[in-house]
This record gives structure tokens, sequence and C-alpha cells, in this order.
């Protein structure tokens, strides 16, 4: 919960008075912050608020080690990370708890190598942190998680996996362009897969081409600045093998979890939700419109607050 000497509008004083009788009244004993955090005070200065009239390119940070630091470690350098763009924040930014306050500390992280070359195992934390993608770019609200899958390799030229990690096979198809438009409350987020596929094609062979290509949506950035229900629209968005025909709560949060098969588990983003993963391209370009709502809406065409824009060419 952000101090009281930061702004506060009226109604989050009445909510903070209320969680505060609530305590009292259960004693505390399992009221915990955590619980109290579901909805983030955080806010994006949007509409009427901005502080930007045109536009913002956002600066992409590249992926960084998480493995065995703190929570208070990643905290700080996530507010670091949003501190770059000061006048998209509407006052002080501080991580939802909800979302990243089950990091546990000294534990290791899935890694990019290891997801894409090992898989679980003791192996599975190496390279960057995979997390660190959507952490350190925190103004990227709904981000594409795009790795290829059921490559093929030539067992002469890549004897082993070591091999083949360190051939120059890219490990995702990150961002190229992320542009928000703070009055317009839109952003437009880049993958150039055209160029991500080629790269790999160098090194691997794909049986189904872009059916290689499986991306899931990664919106808990969005949760952290208070939008809590998206759905891909299925009117406006093009080329992409399915849409949301219901809003879809972000329930999305990091902890630590046994996935990865090392040993005291790794810190990972959970849980999986239907409709969020295994979406592909069914040619380019292609278009993910998603809608953000910060309460539920009545359908997938009410009006959104935000809306996010993936651009796949």
């Amino acid at each position: 919960m952000r101090a009281l000497s930061q702004k506060i509008s009226r109604g989050h004083l009445v909510l903070i008075v209320a969680i505060a009788a609530l305590a009292a009244l259960f004693g505390g004993a399992k009221f915990t912050a955590l619980q109290a955090q579901q909805i983030s005070s955080n806010r994006l200065s949007l509409g009427p608020q901005a502080k930007v009239q045109s536009f913002v390119n956002l600066a992409i940070n590249a992926p960084s080690e998480y493995d065995f630091h703190t929570r208070s470690d990643i905290e700080t350098l996530r507010k670091a990370c949003a501190a770059q763009h000061n006048e998209l924040l509407l006052y002080q930014y501080t991580p939802m708890q909800a979302i990243f306050g089950q990091i546990e500390d000294g534990k290791a992280w899935w890694g990019l190598e290891g997801q894409l070359f090992y898989d679980t195992g003791n192996r599975s934390l190496d390279g960057m942190s995979e997390e660190s993608r959507f952490i350190n770019n925190p103004f990227l609200l709904v981000c594409a998680n795009m790795v290829i899958d059921g490559y093929q390799y030539d067992n002469n030229k890549y004897p082993n996996k070591e091999d083949l990690a360190t051939a120059g096979l890219p490990l995702e198809c990150a961002p190229s362009q992320a542009v928000i438009y703070p009055r317009e409350q839109k952003e437009e987020i880049t993958y150039n897969v055209t160029n991500f596929m080629r790269a790999s094609a160098r090194i691997v062979d794909f049986p189904k081409q872009l059916g290689n290509a499986p991306f899931d949506v990664v919106a808990y950035n969005a949760r952290d600045f208070g939008f809590n229900y998206l759905a891909v629209s299925p009117k406006f968005s093009k080329n992409i093998n399915k849409t949301s025909d219901r809003p879809i709560e972000i329930a999305q949060y990091i902890h630590c979890g046994n996935s990865c098969g090392y040993s005291g588990g790794c810190n990972n983003m959970s849980p999986y939700t239907e409709g969020l993963y295994d979406l592909s391209l069914k040619g380019l370009p292609a278009q993910a419109c998603v809608y953000l709502w910060r309460a539920r809406p009545t359908s997938v065409d009410q009006v959104p607050d935000f809306m996010v824009t993936l651009n796949f060419i």
C-alpha cells in the first residue's frame, strides 16, 4: 500500500480506512497486505490527465539476470525502469504486491536459453531470465511471448544442445518498436516476425512455418497499472488463430514454483489462463487488438479503457 504522503484520491482514502477497519476486526491474523491489494493503485497519466500531448517512443529494455537475487532487488530494478518515463505516471509507481509479492528471495528463474534448449532440470535457468523481458518493461502493458516450437536441426552440424545453443538461434521474437499515445489511451507494439523466422531458419527447420511460432499473451503489466480485464478483439484483430469470445480477468502474477525442475524451484509467472496461451499467426501481416478495462465489461465489444495493438510484420 502506498504511503499516505503520496497523492491519493478520496476514494483510495476511504478504501484504506475500510481495510484498516477490517484488519482490526479480524485481528490481522489472516488479512494480509497481499490479500488487500488485489486492485492496483498505480495509474498512467492518460486521456484528459495526460502529461504528454503527442506520443512517447518507449525504449525496450534488454533482458537481465535475476537468478538468486532478492525480491527487493527485482522491485528496485522495476521502479528504475518505470522512472525512465515519469511523464507517463500519474503519481509515484509502486510494484503491485498481488503480482510481485510472492517472488522468493535467493531462488532461480527460468532462463531464455534454458527454456528454448534444455527444458526442465538443472540447466533450465541458463541465460537471461525470461520473465525480465516483461518486468524490465513496465509500460509494455500487453506483450506477445513468442518463441519457436517443434523445430528440427541437423544432428551432424549440431551434435548436442550445447552446440545448438551457441549457433546464434534467436531466443525469442522481441519487440522491435513500442509507441504509446497517452491522450488517445492506446499503445502499439511491433514484432518483426519475418526477420525472426528468417534468422531462425538459417539454423533450424520449420515443418509448419508460422505454426511453429506460437505466442502467449502476457498482461500482468496492464494489471499493475489498474487494468484488470482484457479481450483479444474478434472485430479488429487480423490473421490471429483465435480471439476472445468473453472478457478475461488478468490474474497473472509471479511466484516460486517447481515447473523448472531446478532444486528449490524457480520464480515464474502463473497461472495458466485459457484464451491467453497458444495463439498463432495465420499469415503476415497480422494484428492482435487487445482491449483493456479496469472493471469487468459487459462484452468484448464494450469501448475499452485502453487499447494495445500488437502488430506482427
